[in-house]
């Protein structure tokens, strides 16, 4: 046998235990993993062109639309598929209540188009919002709602659906009318000393299988001297709030309590039905042309939660 023979067979041999060695590797991994990162690999250039430059308030027009379709999107199929219990988290910035950019008028068209998207669907939609808790002095609402309902009273609607949207619609047990078809609950809130979870309870039993959807609801626990939500009850009151279904979630991913830079996404659309991690890359400032990129990198069957999310991002 020639001397290049030889050498031809040493690496052929070579190859095929290293192919061998690494089959057999892929075989000990858990089978979810596994798929985990096929699916990763097969989309990593596929999922949704998520917006750029989201620091950047108020936001462009384009960047809102986005939002806006994605959701409506999502809230229509599940309704369509027959959900009636349904919550919305959509938290860009200029609907974040917790950051200092929040924007009432971004919540009133998200508000619009998911109504007029329901409406041309042939419900008939009541847009509610909670009234105020306490009384006397102590009457209050969460300040993003203050004046909400007024707005929504003064708003147009399309002449095809104004027919169809009551926007003037409270939260409580005597909300529900026979001709109601959908109820869209607007941010409701628990306040310190009082709880909304009761009212919500009272409207779903007199409701009763017609579908509601809560958009970016707050119902965890306020404690208060009252010793109102406290520990006495509270597994019943975060049973009551996950029986319903989320069918869109968008959120940024930071490391709290900082609101920047944005390291990544996560994402859910109920006609999906996939829980979608992106990852931000590029700078998408300066001079250098290094342009800002919502990068695919996992996907999973439910929520990850945030060990998973931190190890997706930074490794």
């Amino acid at each position: 046998m020639s001397a290049a023979s030889s050498v031809l067979s040493f690496a052929t041999a070579r190859a095929t235990r290293d192919n061998g060695a690494k089959e057999r590797e892929e075989r000990r991994q858990p089978v979810r993993s596994v798929r985990q990162r096929v699916v990763a690999r097969a989309r990593a250039n596929e999922g949704v062109n998520i917006p750029t430059l989201l620091n950047n308030t108020p936001h462009a027009r384009t960047t809102r639309q986005f939002f806006y379709d994605d959701c409506t999107k999502s809230v229509v199929a599940a309704v369509t598929a027959g959900e009636k219990r349904i919550k919305i988290k959509t938290e860009f910035p200029e609907l974040n209540v917790s950051g200092d950019v929040y924007r009432v008028g971004t919540t009133l068209e998200l508000v619009r188009h998911i109504a007029t998207a329901l409406a041309r669907d042939g419900k008939r939609v009541k847009v509610c919002v909670q009234r105020s808790m306490g009384q006397g002095v102590f009457q209050a609402l969460p300040l993003s709602l203050s004046g909400v309902s007024k707005l929504l009273g003064m708003m147009d609607w399309e002449e095809d659906v104004v027919d169809a949207i009551n926007p003037n619609g409270a939260i409580g047990a005597d909300v529900p009318e026979p001709e109601d078809d959908v109820f869209l609950l607007v941010q409701p809130q628990n306040i310190v000393g009082y709880a909304l979870l009761p009212y919500i309870e009272e409207m779903e039993a007199v409701a009763g299988d017609r579908p509601m959807i809560m958009l970016n609801p707050k119902l965890d626990d306020i404690q208060s001297a009252g010793n109102v939500m406290s520990i006495r009850g509270r597994a019943e009151r975060m049973e009551s709030v996950a029986r319903w279904r989320e069918c869109y979630h968008f959120r940024l991913l930071y490391r709290k309590p900082y609101f920047h830079p944005i390291y990544g996404a996560l994402r859910f659309a109920y006609y999906e039905n996939e829980w979608e991690v992106y990852k931000r890359t590029g700078r998408g400032e300066g001079d250098v042309p290094d342009p800002e990129k919502y990068r695919l990198i996992a996907t999973h069957d439910v929520e990850p939660t945030p060990d998973i999310l931190t190890k997706a991002i930074w490794g």
